[in-house]
C-alpha cells in the first residue's frame, strides 16, 4: 500500500525548479577572503576542516554587493552582467536545464526567472568561508512564504565562490526553521557557532567542477526524490548529476531521458542532519509535451518505515508503450516502472 500511495505521490508532486543565476554590473572587484593560513595567525578562528570566520562586516558588505548586483541583472535581463557574476558551473547548469526542456538559453532563462528576495527583509547572521579564502556562505534570517502555506521563518543562505578574479553567486537556499526552535532562537542572536554545527551553513570545500554541455533530449525527463533523514548522489545517463540532502524536491534531467535504455546511479546515506527516516522515494518520469498528457514513470525505488538501501546501479527501458501509455485515452494498462526494490506478492495482489 505505501508504495503504491508514493507512486501517486510522485504523479501529482512533480514541480518545476528553477535555480537563480548570477550578477555584477559595474561592480569594483573585491579581494578574495583572508585565506586559512593568513587567518590562522589573526584573531579569527580556523577549523580542522579549512572553515574560517572571515571578518563579518567585511563578508556582510562583499555578500550583499555582489547579491544585490546579481539580482538587479536577473531583473533587468543583462545577459552580460549575469555571466560576469555566476559561477561558471551554475551557468552551465542553467544552460542544461533550459536546453533539457527544449528551451533556447538564456532566452528562457531570463523569460522565467522569479524574482529573487530583497536583502533588506532579512537579518544577517554570519558569514563562513572555505577554500582558503575562496568560498564563502552568508546566512540571512526571514519569513519566506513558500509555495501555498503561510509565511514562515527561514534561513536564507547565499553561496559564493571567487574565480577568475572575482566573487559570484552560485546558489541560493532556504531552510524552514519553524520545527527547529532552538535552532531560530541562536540564530536571531547571531550566534555564529551554529552556522558551524549545521553543514546547510557551510561554504563549498571546494570550487564547484561546470558539468559537461549536455545535448537536446529525446525526451524529457524528471527524477523525483523524497528522502527525510537520507543524503542521495544520483547520476542519470553519466550526464545529469544529482545531490539531495534530506528533502523533497523535483529535477530535470539534464540530457533527458532516451527511448530504449537508460542508467542510474546512486548512493543512499544517513543524513548529517540526524533526522528520522520513515521512507523513502525516488521516480523517473518521461514528462509529456502534448497538452493533456500526463507523465509517465519508468523507475522507481521506495522503501517503507523499516526498510533500509545503499543505492545500486540500475538500467531501465523506456518503451513505446510507456509513451503511449500518457495519453488519458490510452486503452489498457499503463506498463509498470522498473522497480530497483521489487514488490512483494500482497503488494502485487493489491495493484
Amino acid at each position: 500500500m505505501y508504495r503504491r500511495e508514493m507512486r501517486k505521490l510522485f504523479t501529482v508532486a512533480l514541480v518545476v525548479h528553477v535555480m537563480w543565476g548570477g550578477l555584477a554590473i559595474g561592480q569594483q572587484v573585491p579581494p578574495a577572503l583572508p585565506s586559512a593560513a593568513q587567518t590562522a595567525k589573526s584573531s579569527l578562528q580556523v577549523s580542522p576542516d579549512g572553515i574560517a570566520t572571515p571578518n563579518q562586516e567585511k563578508a556582510r558588505a562583499l555578500a550583499e554587493t555582489t547579491y544585490n548586483t546579481w539580482r538587479l541583472s536577473v531583473q533587468r535581463g543583462d545577459e552580460a552582467a549575469w555571466r560576469n557574476s555566476t559561477s561558471i558551473s551554475r551557468q552551465m547548469k542553467v544552460r542544461n536545464l533550459i536546453v533539457s526542456e527544449r528551451g533556447t538559453f538564456p532566452r528562457d532563462f531570463f523569460r522565467s526567472a522569479q524574482s529573487a528576495p530583497q536583502l533588506e527583509n532579512f537579518q544577517f547572521v554570519g558569514a563562513l568561508s572555505g577554500c582558503n579564502g575562496r568560498t564563502m556562505a552568508a546566512t540571512y534570517l526571514g519569513k519566506m512564504q513558500l509555495g501555498d502555506a503561510g509565511a514562515k521563518q527561514n534561513a536564507f543562505v547565499l553561496e559564493f565562490v571567487y574565480e577568475n578574479g572575482k566573487w559570484r553567486l552560485d546558489q541560493t537556499r532556504f531552510f524552514d526553521l519553524s520545527r527547529l526552535p532552538v535552532v531560530l532562537k541562536r540564530l536571531k542572536s547571531r550566534d555564529l557557532a551554529v552556522l558551524r554545527e549545521q553543514d546547510g551553513f557551510h561554504p563549498y570545500r571546494s570550487i564547484p567542477v561546470p558539468p559537461p554541455a549536455c545535448a537536446k533530449p529525446e525526451l524529457i525527463g524528471k527524477v523525483f526524490v523524497d528522502c527525510p533523514g537520507r543524503d542521495i548522489e544520483m547520476r542519470i545517463n553519466g550526464v545529469s548529476i544529482h545531490e539531495f540532502d534530506d528533502e523533497r524536491r523535483a529535477d530535470t534531467i539534464s540530457g533527458g531521458l532516451k527511448r530504449g535504455t537508460n542508467t542510474i546511479t546512486y548512493t543512499i546515506k544517513p543524513s548529517a542532519s540526524e533526522q528520522d527516516h520513515p521512507s523513502m522515494g525516488i521516480g523517473v518520469f518521461v514528462m509529456p509535451e502534448t497538452a493533456g498528457n500526463h507523465p509517465v514513470c519508468v523507475f522507481d525505488h521506495i522503501l517503507g518505515d523499516t526498510e533500509e538501501a545503499a543505492g545500486g546501479s540500475f538500467t531501465f527501458t523506456v518503451t513505446n508503450e510507456h509513451i503511449a501509455s500518457m495519453n488519458p485515452q490510452h486503452k489498457g494498462e499503463t506498463p509498470q516502472p522498473l522497480h530497483a526494490v521489487p514488490l512483494k506478492p500482497e503488494q502485487e495482489n493489491k495493484r
